[in-house]
């Protein structure tokens, strides 16, 4: 354990904020390009977070022992030994100033503050008005086995050490080390929770410097569609063990912080702790409410050190009472960074009572001068019927662009919730005593005409084996969606017109041979499925026009790329990390092929092989690559064409990491089911990799046969029943505008692949 890393306890820092904002005056907006800082105990695990971040943002990674001993030709602790720890106080500071200086730019930097003294202190507080420094928490208890200490010692050494960290950083990652994640029921291998950190980091990092990076394909959920914000209380989630209806199809989760828990010790580490277990499990934005009841206030200081301290962890929005004014919400405004505002209101009178709609007007004035991302207006009724004034107030505030979230509480308030278009709160299915969940309120919107029943299907040629159908009814069942999916199998790719044409369908899914097939008929081609020439999913708009005619836009889309992409991504362990240098190959030629090496140039792969049993088709869709990045500006894609199975691997390029097949599991038409090894030579790579087959059946293929026993030498190997669930979830999602419940979709694929006899992984 180096000195600069050791938890040797600092001395009490005499500036240390009480408020939990870090160092004073920051407004945690920074330069795309500003160097970013991690602190944190020994073992919390600040370098793999620092290198996943220098991947991620492209940045120069720096280890401060390195640079200490680039500086000054010795380790920390040689130079402790030598000089004493004086001695090595006056360099460590010296050094440590240089660093912050010359590299305040396009840098991740870790390993500062480990041995913390007054003046790195300082140094560290100055440098975070204008940087991110992320102080990354980690379990007590781990930590304290690592360190190895007693109990007592340890507590010392973390309270002292927790005050600096705390104080001079300005924001707070969790590394959720004990996160409990599985896939089909079975623990997640290490390398795969190292995966779903990356996941979270890389998002977390993305909101620190306002990226866009949104992970679902619904709708904003601050649009006026009809969103839903899921109530999470904080209490729930320290006793739950039912995370998946935390992904249930709700819009946003809103962790619930009640004001009772404000002056709990333990209250910002829970917090903490809750918001990685909610980045875990979910993908949908996560909203941090702290207003709770108008009834239990705390004091204002109180209040806003939990909203700093709430800052800290970067949420997607966090709510603000303007129960202490208009200044106290500049306050926090100041300091929001890219988290969204939402703005709070309360009264016991009805949402749309005259009074309050007088005061609300004034009060959205003001409201959009301080730029706030959304008001909430929210009540009480004694009865029903107080809940229709909510469409008159919501037309006469909603003259503006700010969202506006207007509802009523209690009993007599649940029909105001379906009625509100934005955010509206509803309950866990097992808290549904709570609230409304879900499920209800799409079922009360269906019941209302404010939500219509379409009809999906999926339309091919051989489709007796498809899943999809079991997939998207059992999601729309979930979310209490009044949808059907269907199938439709036909020898005539013109069929398909009978269902576009049909008003009452909202969406067609294309399965082979028609993804190409069906382009001309389209109005309109996203940009990614009009680069793969292949399409997998229709949206119909109906319109009406004025005279009654009916006007359909068929929208296509190709969600086969995505759920390749995400299929390899997911499995791709960090030593075969897309780099430079990175091979792909691809067997197969046709619509998926096209979509497999799309998927591959998305993840950063830039040299790729394919090999197809007809090499005439193989050189086609060769050619046609090479054609597309010719015709794109900035472009660099290198394919090459194996010609037959007794070819050597090309000695120019290293072994690929990632294998495709898109070989069909399954007769289609006339075609015969084909057969096919490759040999042994192409599969060389040192560190395994990831092998995909995107078809999936009742049959177990040669190829899956011959990988097989690969996995013991790295190659982790995914089917194409995984293929289809990722690829289903960017597909319900843009069909229907809703986030996908992703785990009960992932249940439904895999109950029903065993009772048809698929083959699993």
């Amino acid at each position: 354990m180096s000195a600069a890393n050791s938890p040797v306890a600092p001395s009490k820092f005499s500036h240390t904020l009480s408020s939990g904002e870090g160092p004073l005056g920051y407004r945690r907006e920074y330069t795309p390009d500003a160097t970013l800082l991690l602190v944190g105990f020994f073992g919390a695990g600040k370098r793999t977070l620092g290198i996943i971040a220098s991947i991620s943002l492209r940045r120069r990674f720096i280890d401060f022992d390195a640079f200490f001993c680039q500086e000054v030709q010795s380790s920390p602790q040689e130079f402790i030994s030598r000089h004493g720890l004086a001695r090595y106080r006056e360099v460590e500071l010296k050094v440590s100033r240089d660093l912050l200086t010359h590299f305040s730019k396009g840098c991740v930097i870790v390993g500062l503050g480990g041995n913390a003294s007054h003046q790195q202190h300082s140094l560290l507080c100055e440098f975070a008005r204008e940087h991110p420094i992320i102080y990354v928490r980690r379990d007590a208890s781990d930590l304290q086995r690592l360190v190895g200490s007693s109990q007592d010692r340890f507590q010392r050494i973390f309270e002292v050490g927790n005050e600096f960290f705390e104080s001079c950083s300005n924001f707070d990652f969790f590394n959720h080390t004990r996160a409990q994640l599985f896939c089909n029921d079975r623990p997640l291998p290490a390398y795969l929770k190292l995966k779903e950190t990356e996941r979270i980091f890389v998002a977390f990092l993305h909101h620190i410097f306002g990226n866009s990076h949104r992970s679902v394909f619904s709708i904003d959920p601050f649009s006026s569609s009809h969103t839903f914000a899921l109530q999470v209380p904080l209490a729930w989630l320290d006793r739950t063990r039912d995370l998946e209806s935390l992904e249930g199809g709700a819009d946003a989760i809103a962790l619930i912080v009640p004001p009772e828990e404000f002056n709990s010790r333990t209250l910002m580490d829970r917090i903490a702790r809750h918001m990685a277990t909610l980045r875990n499990n979910c993908r949908v934005p996560v909203i941090v409410d702290v207003t709770g009841s108008p009834m239990m206030w705390a004091d204002r200081e109180t209040y806003h050190r939990v909203l700093m301290s709430v800052l800290r962890l970067a949420p997607d929005a966090v709510t603000c009472s303007l129960q202490y004014g208009m200044e106290f919400t500049h306050k926090i405004h100041a300091s929001k960074g890219n988290t969204k505002l939402i703005v709070s209101v309360h009264e016991k009178l009805p949402v749309g009572d005259p009074q309050r709609s007088l005061q609300a007007a004034a009060l959205r004035d003001q409201l959009q001068l301080l730029k706030a991302d959304a008001l909430r207006v929210t009540g009480e009724c004694q009865r029903p019927d107080d809940n229709l004034a909510i469409f008159s107030f919501h037309r006469d505030l909603s003259t503006s662009n700010m969202p506006l979230v207007c509802y009523n509480m209690g009993v007599f308030g649940m029909a105001s919730i379906w009625l509100n278009p934005t955010l509206s709160p509803v309950a866990l299915p097992s808290m549904e005593f709570n609230g409304i969940t879900l499920k209800q309120a799409q079922e009360a919107m269906t019941a209302c005409y404010l939500l219509t029943k379409k009809k999906f299907t999926i339309f091919g040629q051989t489709l007796k084996h498809s899943l999809s159908p079991e997939m998207h009814n059992t999601a729309y069942a979930v979310c209490g969606l009044p949808h059907i999916y269907e199938s439709m199998q036909s020898e005539d790719v013109l069929k398909v017109h009978d269902l576009m044409d049909d008003e009452n369908h909202g969406g067609v899914a294309i399965s082979l041979p028609y993804k190409s097939t069906v382009l001309p008929f389209l109005d309109e081609v996203s940009p990614d499925a009009k680069d793969i020439n292949a399409v997998n999913t229709i949206v119909l708009e109906h319109k009406y026009q004025p005279n009654g005619e009916r006007v359909t836009i068929r929208r296509g889309y190709n969600t086969d790329y995505i759920g390749i992409r995400d299929c390899i991504d997911k499995h791709l362990s960090p030593a075969n990390a897309v780099r430079d240098g990175t091979t792909a190959l691809i067997i197969g030629a046709g619509g998926m092929a096209r979509a497999a090496i799309y998927a591959c140039y998305e993840l950063g792969v830039r040299s790729m092989c394919i090999y197809n049993r007809t090499l005439e088709n193989a050189r086609k869709l060769a050619e046609y690559y090479h054609q597309w990045t010719q015709s794109k500006s900035g472009v660099n894609l290198r394919l090459h064409v194996l010609q037959s199975p007794e070819d050597s691997w090309l000695t120019d390029l290293r072994p690929p990491t990632i294998v495709v097949s898109c070989i069909p599991t399954y007769q289609i038409g006339s075609e015969s089911l084909i057969a096919m090894q490759l040999p042994d030579e192409w599969f060389q790579s040192r560190t395994g990799g990831v092998f995909v087959e995107v078809g999936y059946g009742p049959y177990r293929t040669q190829l899956k046969e011959q990988m097989l026993p690969r996995e013991s030498k790295g190659w982790v190997l995914v089917d194409g029943l995984m293929v289809l669930v990722e690829q289903g979830i960017a597909q319900f999602e843009i069909f229907t505008g809703r986030p996908a419940p992703v785990h009960f979709m992932r249940r439904a694929i895999r109950e029903q692949s065993m009772k048809c006899g698929f083959v699993h992984q």
